[in-house]
């Protein structure tokens, strides 16, 4: 029996206003109530939120959208204006994704971190990807970060350094240099997007910013 648009606009009413993890929750609670083809239907077999936002089965405040990536304003964010990019097509980790897409995927989050300086005068942006759940990462899907920055805001992103010997930093470079030989990309599919620096007032407010 094929979904109905009744049950999609319920599941949409019960997962307004929840955070991500709080959405992943209740969704969780409403599929394992519903028979499994009614799941495979509305989920595609999966248990991805930001699928579902795909698909249309969760509300969203969009701001971007194209055939490969969906934008939409974080329901709980940092700032005023803190957006989350990501695939359409389901990826748990940026590794998992095509090249093409990955490069797709950045540049869209470039043009979106022009667009939030001029639509709300920040004067800053943190464009940011947790990959893992020790990195942070609390959702089963890429997901980019886009969070305004302004002077005083109390957002941290800081860490402590840490001071290592020469010789622990020396063995780590050549490991990583070592895993590193085996990635290859021709100069042809480099692709350089030139932007034009933002014009910066004197009490380091914004002044302008020019969309190449």
């Amino acid at each position: 029996m094929a979904v109905t648009q009744e049950l999609v606009d319920n599941i949409k009413k019960q997962l307004e206003g929840l955070n991500l993890e709080e959405q992943q929750k209740k969704l969780d609670e409403i599929m394992s109530k519903l028979p499994p083809e009614d799941r495979e239907q509305l989920m595609g077999g999966g248990d991805c939120p930001f699928c579902s936002m795909v698909k249309g089965n969760i509300p969203v405040r969009k701001v971007y959208e194209d055939d490969k990536v969906l934008a939409i304003l974080d329901i709980n964010p940092a700032n005023k204006g803190h957006t989350l990019l990501f695939p359409k097509n389901h990826a748990q980790f940026l590794a998992q994704m095509e090249d093409d897409d990955v490069a797709h995927l950045f540049k869209v989050a470039n043009r979106l971190s022009d667009a939030i300086f001029q639509a709300i005068g920040a004067q800053g942006t943190n464009i940011l990807l947790s990959n893992g759940n020790v990195a942070g990462q609390k959702s089963p899907h890429v997901i980019v970060n886009l969070i305004p920055r302004m002077e005083g805001d109390g957002v941290g992103l800081s860490w402590n350094p840490k001071k290592l010997d020469d010789s622990v930093m020396d063995e780590v470079a050549t490991k990583i240099s070592d895993k590193a030989k085996g990635i290859s990309i021709n100069k042809e599919e480099i692709v350089v997007i030139k932007q034009e620096a933002p014009v910066v007032k004197k009490d380091g407010f914004l002044d302008d910013m020019r969309i190449p």
